[in-house]
C-alpha cells in the first residue's frame, strides 16, 4: 500500500509539472475542482474543521454571528510532542483546539456556546467520525462543516462515509482564505497543499487513507 502511495505522489508531481508547462487557466481548474460550498442553511451545529487556526475559526464565527446555529464545535486536533514540550517550557501558552477557542471568543461566540470534544484525532477520517458521533448523541440533525477552500471536497467526502448516514452536512469555506485569489502553483505552501488533498482523495478511494492527514 506504501509502495502504491509513493508511486501515485510521483504520477500527480509528474502530471503537475506536465500541466505547469502548459496554461494557467488549466492549473487553476485543477485548484478549483478541490472546492465544493453548500448552499448555506440553519443547523444544530457549526463545526470547525480542524486546521487553518485562524481562517476558519472566523468563519465560523461569522456564521456564529448570523444565527445560524446556536453552537460551535471545536476537535481536540492531536497534539505533538513537541508542542507539548513547548507549553510545558511556557514557550507556547495553548495547544491547537485551545489556539482556536481563543479565535471564537475574540469573534464574537461566547464560551458556553463552544463546545469542545476531548477526544484527539489526528486524520480527517477520525476527526469527522468523532464530530458523527457527538452529533447523534445530542440530537442534532445537521451541522455546518467549516474549513477551507482546498480541504473541502475530501471533507465532503469524508462526512458521507464516516458520519451517520440520517445527519446532514453542509460544506462552507472560509472565504478570507487567499487560496483562489492568485497562482497557487507559484507558492510553496499552497501547491503542497493541493498535493496533498489530490493524495488524500486518492487514498480515500484506494483504502489507504489512514496514511494521509
Amino acid at each position: 500500500m506504501i509502495a502504491r502511495a509513493r508511486g501515485l505522489a510521483v504520477a500527480a508531481l509528474v502530471v503537475i509539472a506536465l500541466v505547469v508547462v502548459g496554461h494557467a487557466s488549466v492549473l487553476r481548474l485543477i485548484g478549483r475542482a478541490l472546492v465544493v460550498e453548500d448552499p448555506v442553511a440553519k443547523a444544530d451545529a457549526i463545526v470547525v474543521v480542524a486546521g487553518g487556526t485562524p481562517s476558519r475559526e472566523e468563519a465560523a464565527a461569522r456564521l456564529f454571528r448570523e444565527g445560524l446555529a446556536p453552537d460551535v464545535v471545536l476537535s481536540n486536533q492531536f497534539t505533538p510532542d513537541r508542542v507539548r514540550h513547548l507549553i510545558t517550557m511556557g514557550a507556547r501558552r495553548l495547544d491547537y483546539q485551545g489556539e482556536s477557542r481563543v479565535v471564537l471568543e475574540q469573534r464574537g461566540v461566547p464560551a458556553q456556546a463552544i463546545v469542545a470534544l476531548s477526544q484527539p484525532v489526528k486524520t480527517t477520517e477520525a476527526e469527522l467520525k468523532v464530530v458523527g458521533e457527538a452529533a447523534r448523541s445530542r440530537g442534532w440533525r445537521r451541522v455546518i462543516l467549516v474549513t477551507s477552500p482546498q480541504h473541502s471536497r475530501r471533507v465532503k467526502l469524508v462526512w458521507s462515509r464516516q458520519a451517520p448516514a440520517d445527519i446532514e452536512s453542509i460544506v462552507r469555506v472560509a472565504q478570507d482564505d487567499d487560496f483562489l485569489d492568485g497562482d497557487w502553483w507559484r507558492k510553496r505552501r499552497e501547491a503542497e497543499a493541493i498535493l496533498h488533498e489530490y493524495l488524500g482523495l486518492a487514498a480515500i478511494y484506494l483504502g489507504i487513507s489512514p496514511l494521509l492527514k
